[in-house]
């Protein structure tokens, strides 16, 4: 008797909007690159600015004018785990990882299994304020 694991499989449309180059309609992310487009996603969105869904996004933007010190970089972090505990059911989050790079600008870091996968992923991307 051979045993199979069903793998589920994610599709999202890209928010850039981009046309895909082969048949002009809008580009498609699936599995790992769906979940990367989400997580940012949920992270960017500021709370209360998705339309009916007040309680989704996160404060993340709040912390960029804050003093850079680990304080900081450790309330960004729970920010990021908690947002994405709340809003993205498909991952679980090993580690979130917050790091100064400039005024006005952090680093995160993400690990993070998608349920289902045996693989463990990793995204990065910068945060900045809008003014800076």
């Amino acid at each position: 008797m051979n045993l199979t694991r069903q793998i589920r499989e994610f599709t999202d449309i890209s928010l850039a909007f981009e046309p895909n180059p082969f048949n002009g309609d809008i580009s498609v992310l699936k599995n790992d690159r769906a979940i990367v487009n989400a997580l940012k996603n949920c992270i960017l969105i500021a709370s209360r600015e998705a339309p009916f869904e007040p309680d989704f996004g996160s404060t993340v933007n709040d912390y960029l004018f804050d003093l850079e010190d680990p304080f900081t970089e450790y309330d960004l972090e729970t920010e990021v785990q908690r947002t994405i505990e709340y809003n993205e059911p498909r991952v679980e989050v090993s580690k979130v990882k917050a790091t100064n790079t400039e005024v006005n600008e952090m680093r995160i870091s993400i690990t993070y299994n998608i349920i289902g996968y045996d693989e463990v992923f990793n995204v990065d991307f910068l945060l900045t304020s809008t003014s800076a």
